[in-house]
């Protein structure tokens, strides 16, 4: 699952529990893991489509989703608040100030890759059969960024529950837990010393 460096480096896809295609591709580098995904519809028709980005220590630290109602912009600031824009057909709308943990979560509705963003983080702090009160934001699909607390409770190593919402996580290494999930490598297989690709 991970490069000779310990770096994870897939991409995959699989469907969400609504019937849409998940796409998405996940790169670590020395900044960080860059998350990327598109939710497609069972209509064709695009629902999302995210950028994440997350520290050296798996805290969130840059994101960009686009969604019908336009584009939304948001990063964390020193001073503990997230800062960004939303972009749309009507205009643009600030996010100024809004309170945050370095440690907190970000939730994005219908994103499987924001929720495994999420355990990534949160499977360094809450043990097994332990829970913990986080800082969050939750961004729906018409861009509306809401700053709160969630509780988190970690019953098993992939058993999670979310604000009372169980979450089975069956995919270790951060990886999207999707129905009929494929994935492949991001890197180019090597290829044998005096043969070309096929």
């Amino acid at each position: 699952m991970t490069d000779g460096g310990g770096w994870l480096r897939r991409a995959g896809r699989g469907r969400t529990d609504d019937g849409a295609v998940a796409i998405w591709t996940i790169s670590d580098g020395s900044r960080g893991r860059r998350w990327r995904e598109a939710v497609v519809d069972i209509d064709g028709g695009i629902r999302s489509s995210l950028l994440f980005e997350t520290d050296r220590d798996r805290c969130f630290s840059h994101m960009e989703l686009s969604t019908a109602a336009g584009l939304l912009t948001l990063h964390p600031e020193t001073d503990g608040t997230l800062h960004g824009n939303v972009v749309s057909r009507d205009g643009i709308r600030h996010v100024v100030g809004l309170p945050w943990q370095r440690t907190g979560i970000v939730g994005i509705e219908g994103s499987p890759l924001a929720l495994a963003a999420a355990l990534f983080l949160l499977e360094r702090q809450v043990g097994e059969g332990s829970a913990l009160e986080v800082a969050s934001i939750e961004i729906g699909l018409d861009l509306i960024v809401t700053a709160g607390r969630s509780r988190v409770e970690r019953m098993t190593d992939d058993g999670w529950r979310f604000g009372g919402r169980a979450i089975d996580r069956t995919r270790a290494g951060g990886l999207p837990a999707l129905r009929d999930a494929v994935d492949w490598p991001l890197e180019l297989e090597p290829v044998e010393q005096g043969r070309g690709l096929p």
